[in-house]
């Protein structure tokens, strides 16, 4: 999943419009990064045209919200924090995006420091 076609990124955080609705979630721009898979991402800079290559800085693929959360070794400390964290309560890795978005929210402040 690329997060560019309508609501696509967004819609793997948050599935159920009626939760959305309902939902209080903090506004911060890292987690709106995050969510809509716009902002300082290589892929989606790419693909506005104002850079020219979408890699990653860690140069293994595409920079993409999913690259950053599942797979990007610079992030491989927070990633495994938060898998630990995760196991700690009892769910399972990967966790799937809408988990993260309930559970884990300050996990999207540590991976837009790369």
């Amino acid at each position: 999943m690329d997060g560019y076609e309508e609501g696509g990124s967004y819609k793997s955080f948050l599935p159920i419009s009626e939760k959305r609705l309902t939902q209080k979630i903090p506004i911060f721009p890292e987690l709106t990064i995050m969510l809509t898979g716009h902002g300082n991402k290589k892929s989606y800079l790419h693909k506005l045209g104002l850079i020219d290559k979408r890699m990653c800085p860690c140069e293994e693929e595409e920079q993409t919200v999913d690259h950053l959360i599942f797979k990007c070794k610079k992030l491989r400390n927070q990633r495994e924090e938060i898998i630990r964290q995760i196991k700690n309560t009892g769910c399972k890795w990967p966790a799937t995006n809408e988990t993260l978005m309930n559970n884990y929210q300050n996990f999207f402040l540590n991976l837009l420091s790369l």
